[in-house]
């Protein structure tokens, strides 16, 4: 009795400082990532340095994945080394304000390269929450903490999406940016700050698994590998467009800060609206079927956008694209970490994971923009649009097969 009391309140202060966590997150990251875009376009980035915004980030994932997943099967306080990279990641909030002192034509690849180089701690960071949360988070409660933190972060964002918007068409360039990115790398200390205090359990030396035999054995689950497949074909296809809407509605809609932050916010309520929906589809369908769902109707997203004539009509758009991609985001971790192993190779999975999803968005972006300047707008979007649709019905198939394969576990068990 007196051990599941203390299991009951570790697990309650874990949800709390997640819960905490993610504000501080979403603060910052808000303050800062909605604005990168018009940011760099405003320093003279142009349409192939707004692609490598997207690109170069995972490029540098792509490259650092495997031996940073190599280096934390290896530590003992794998906790306290995450923690200690966040705070060196949120670092990089402040560095971006600092752009603008350089000399006035490098400003632009000064953006990129920090951008770039600031995806490689907070993946790394990423890697281990998502193991954390595999074990701290028993997997009946996962879908009702997830909405709960993502209601929240997504409530907290929204607002300060909104404020910032606000205050960097108030004050004058480049002080705004250099102001707010400022505050951002407060919040990102308070961020780390409330990470640090996640009660985990210190690994044993024993537990450390061996890197090769673990991506060994994780061939012979069939339903992971084909998960992985299918997210890197759609990771491909969803973020060809990425940069297209960036410089769409800047360059052509003529969207300021404050026409981005609305963007951000109306995705945000749709999101907000479907989190709790989207949780109890997976609970009572799976989070295959779910995933599989918000991914068809994010297929929908540029067939839309392909008609859009005004920042009006585009807010419409983004606001049916925040329920489906706010379902995506949340569903496809969960399903993540329903595939995981038990024990020490649940880090080496998170990383191939990581590792293929991350090839995609490095060299999908490029494709998208190539694409973009031969194809169109319109076509590119209606392109872009069916090809999702298309790769999302993949989602389906991969949730049938793991069904069967559970049904005929079953019957195995009952013979």
């Amino acid at each position: 009795m007196k051990r599941d009391i203390e299991v009951y309140r570790y697990l309650r202060h874990n949800i709390r400082m997640n819960l905490f966590n993610g504000i501080a997150w979403a603060i910052g990251f808000n303050m800062v990532n909605p604005f990168i875009g018009i940011y760099a376009i405003k320093l003279g980035a142009n349409d192939f340095q707004v692609s490598l915004l997207n690109s170069l980030p995972a490029l540098m994932v792509v490259i650092s994945v495997i031996p940073v997943t190599y280096l934390i099967n290896k530590l003992e306080d794998v906790h306290k080394f995450s923690y200690v990279t966040l705070y060196i990641a949120r670092t990089f909030y402040f560095l971006l304000a600092l752009a603008p002192f350089f000399r006035k034509d490098i400003q632009p690849w000064i953006v990129v390269l920090l951008v770039g180089l600031m995806n490689l701690p907070s993946v790394t960071v990423g890697m281990c929450w998502q193991s954390f949360m595999s074990e701290l988070i028993p997997q009946e409660y996962r879908s009702k903490v997830f909405a709960d933190r993502n209601f929240w972060t997504t409530i907290v964002g929204t607002i300060v999406v909104l404020l910032t918007g606000w205050l960097l068409d108030i004050i004058k360039f480049p002080w705004n940016y250099q102001i707010i990115f400022t505050v951002a790398f407060i919040f990102g200390l308070i961020e780390a700050y409330y990470f640090s205090r996640f009660h985990v359990v210190k690994r044993e030396k024993k537990e450390v698994s061996n890197f090769a035999q673990a991506f060994k054995n994780m061939f012979e689950s069939k339903k992971f590998i084909y998960f992985n497949a299918t997210s890197f074909l759609y990771y491909f296809v969803w973020m060809m467009a990425w940069p297209i809407f960036t410089i769409y509605k800047v360059n052509y809609l003529h969207a300021n800060n404050a026409w981005m932050s609305i963007f951000t916010i109306v995705s945000s309520i749709g999101s907000i609206i479907a989190f709790y929906r989207w949780a109890d589809l997976s609970n009572r369908k799976g989070n295959g079927y779910a995933v599989a769902l918000s991914a068809l109707l994010i297929g929908f997203i540029p067939l839309m956008w392909a008609t859009a004539k005004n920042l009006y009509v585009g807010t419409v758009f983004d606001f049916f694209g925040g329920i489906a991609v706010g379902g995506y985001n949340m569903l496809l971790l969960n399903w993540l970490l329903e595939l995981l192993p038990p024990g020490s190779e649940k880090m080496t999975y998170i990383g191939v994971f990581t590792f293929i999803t991350q090839i995609a968005a490095f060299v999908s972006p490029v494709v998208g923009m190539w694409l973009y300047t031969k194809m169109g707008y319109v076509i590119f979007m209606v392109f872009t649009g069916i090809v999702r649709i298309l790769v999302s019905l993949l989602y389906f198939v991969v949730a049938s097969y793991e069904e069967k394969i559970e049904e005929e576990e079953k019957v195995g068990g009952i013979r």
